[in-house]
């Protein structure tokens, strides 16, 4: 009777074991991926309506706005992101406003980099406008530049269109690369 009870309890086992490892091998993933979360993928903080201003020697030199502000600086490679859009309005010395509007962007904290993109739109504070689908603002440098096509069209009502170019926060020192246009001249 004591062997019956052994063996009965035997196939109890085996049964039990089949059972369980039947159960974890349908409940894993197919391919090999697990359930797992990588935090590297994961905004370490998330804002909403963000204002940041940046200054330099006491001076208000940028005001940065977005709608949604992801934070991942807890990554190798720190970065802020605005996946809904950004303003940015950069002052210069007489008091002047140009305005950069993007309908994404990225800060790369180690870089002081912040690469604007998808319908850049910059008003300058002497009134020339400049389209283009990517900009990046070097914070360190205080300049701008695209490697990019762009329109603009300045004050006077000259059309001008071009690859790539550089400029200083003012916009007082624009660079283009190549361009053509239709220039507007007084007698």
């Amino acid at each position: 009777m004591a062997i019956k009870t052994t063996y009965r309890n035997f196939l109890k086992n085996i049964a039990v074991g089949m059972l369980t490892a039947m159960f974890f091998y349908c409940c894993t993933p197919k391919g090999g991926n697990t359930n797992t979360v990588n935090f590297a993928e994961v905004a370490q903080g998330v804002g909403k309506e963000v204002v940041v201003k940046y200054t330099d020697s006491g001076r208000l030199v940028a005001v940065m706005k977005t709608p949604v502000f992801k934070d991942y600086t807890h990554v190798d490679f720190p970065y802020r992101e605005f996946p809904k859009g950004v303003e940015l309005i950069i002052f210069d010395k007489n008091g002047g406003e140009s305005n950069v509007k993007a309908d994404y962007g990225i800060q790369y904290e180690k870089t002081n980099l912040v690469d604007l993109s998808g319908n850049v739109k910059i008003i300058t504070a002497d009134s020339i406008r400049v389209n283009a689908p990517q900009l990046y603002w070097d914070q360190k440098l205080h300049w701008l530049y695209t490697d990019n096509d762009y329109n603009a069209v300045l004050k006077n009502g000259a059309k001008n269109k071009g690859a790539g170019f550089d400029v200083n926060e003012d916009f007082t020192n624009f660079k283009s690369r190549i361009n053509v246009g239709t220039q507007i001249l007084n007698d």
